[in-house]
């Protein structure tokens, strides 16, 4: 983080000021088992925010859905409430109410997944679609607050990247397991739950999916909160003040780490169906596949990143995480078109799986820059403000544009070419404003 210049009228604010003491240099023994749950509970939620990807098949096929439609449950409709609620959940995080809002959060996303898995309309989709974004929203808020607590200065970057390659490896245990469980489920006809009856396979793997929530809200009630809270709390006005003080930095590194999260969000949502359709893999077969290349890839990339953030950051610390986004998004570009493009099945995988690990490099870059500028008591919020914004664009248009190019322009069968435009027309601008961001310089306090 830079240095503050306590002339800046914002830095007035004594909630602003770094606290000392326990809370930054004596909890790190707490570190391990914290990230164990932390990362446990965005595996868990992203195992079950992806687990529609795998059966989005039968799902189009048994409620007679557009490509739009689906792409909607894809993206938009879980996004909504996800990035509306989310700078709440990032105030009362700020407030010490991290434990709260995790055991929230588990417990009604857990109920949205039943929902889903219920659901006999598009509209009762839908709506379980908004009851998971919200119900999920408060993770990450209370997940970066622990974590900017708890952390080492010098570990944070790292700790990071156990988070996010957590949701790398949620996308990969709802194909790898969730691909095997479904073809155990289609070799039966489904499963029967009781009060439930007999549920065809892709309702069945909704509410399998529910179990594991249960250990998770009891290793929640056992978060320990960080002693000796700062008395004062700055509200959601000093975090946008703070933001927009240094806009010439915040705002284009925003705009290029929302283009990455599009990127990898829009293959993650479209990437089964895609094989499905242009190489003819069966939906288990591609979820196994991709599970597993996914269990490969994207680990790789978050955890490579955030220890070569770590080791640059010494030097080059306020501009590493924008040159590591453009370099991502560059890479992208050419990996996507290899993808999409290539006849042979197994090149075509050796390329996901690539572009897996180029576009995990970029997420602990996204979010450990904007922790580096920003104070630790303001994290949550602006945390919350980060990822609410990039949520709501990256995965609120990312999968619907696919599926409108589809529809529109390519068809159906021509997944590739409209998965190439999509990521050229994202591709380019953002990371022209990430070597922006790189280049730019903190807004100067008036003296």
């Amino acid at each position: 983080m830079t240095t503050p210049d306590m002339r800046d009228p914002v830095l007035r604010d004594p909630a602003l000021r770094e606290p000392s003491g326990p809370e930054r240099t004596g909890l790190s023994a707490r570190l391990l088992p914290l990230m164990l749950l932390l990362t446990g509970a965005q595996l868990s939620a992203a195992s079950d925010r992806f687990l529609i990807t795998l059966v989005a098949v039968p799902v189009k096929q048994a409620l007679a859905l557009s490509d739009a439609e689906l792409g909607l449950l894809l993206g938009s409709a879980f996004v909504f409430l996800y990035a509306l609620t989310m700078p709440f959940f990032g105030t009362l995080a700020d407030r010490g109410h991290q434990r709260t809002i995790l055991l929230a959060s588990i417990a009604v996303w857990t109920l949205a997944t039943l929902g889903f898995g219920l659901a006999g309309s598009f509209a009762a989709l839908v709506l379980s679609r908004l009851a998971l974004g919200l119900g999920q929203a408060g993770v990450a808020p209370a997940a970066f607050s622990l974590i900017a607590h708890h952390a080492p200065r010098g570990r944070l970057a790292f700790a990071v990247s156990l988070f996010t390659a957590a949701g790398s490896l949620g996308q990969s245990f709802a194909l790898l397991s969730g691909g095997a469980v479904l073809a155990w489920l289609v070799s039966r006809g489904g499963a029967w739950f009781p009060g439930l009856g007999t549920l065809p396979p892709w309702r069945a793997i909704f509410v399998l999916a529910c179990l594991p929530n249960l250990l998770l809200i009891f290793a929640a009630a056992s978060v320990r909160l960080p002693p000796t809270p700062p008395l004062v709390r700055p509200g959601l006005r000093t975090a946008f003040a703070w933001v927009m003080r240094r806009r010439g930095i915040y705002l284009p590194h925003v705009a290029a780490s929302t283009a990455a999260v599009l990127m990898g969000r829009t293959l993650a949502a479209w990437g089964p169906t895609f094989y499905v359709r242009s190489h003819g893999m069966s939906p288990a077969e591609c979820g196994i596949t991709l599970g597993f290349l996914l269990l490969v890839g994207g680990p790789v990339g978050h955890l490579s990143g955030g220890l070569i953030l770590g080791r640059i950051a010494a030097r080059h610390r306020r501009s590493a995480a924008s040159w590591m986004l453009a370099l991502a998004l560059v890479l992208a570009l050419p990996i996507v078109a290899a993808m999409a493009t290539a006849q042979d099945r197994i090149l075509s995988l050796a390329a996901f799986t690539l572009l897996m690990v180029v576009l995990g490099f970029a997420s602990p870059a996204a979010l450990t820059g904007v922790q580096w500028l920003t104070p630790i008591t303001l994290r949550g919020r602006v945390s919350a403000l980060f990822i609410a914004a990039v949520t709501l664009v990256a995965s609120g248009t990312g999968p619907v544009l696919l599926g409108l190019l589809a529809d529109t322009v390519y068809g159906a069968d021509q997944l590739g070419r409209a998965l190439i435009t999509l990521f050229l027309l994202v591709g380019v601008p953002g990371a022209w404003l990430a070597v922006r961001a790189a280049r730019g310089r903190p807004a100067q306090a008036r003296p």
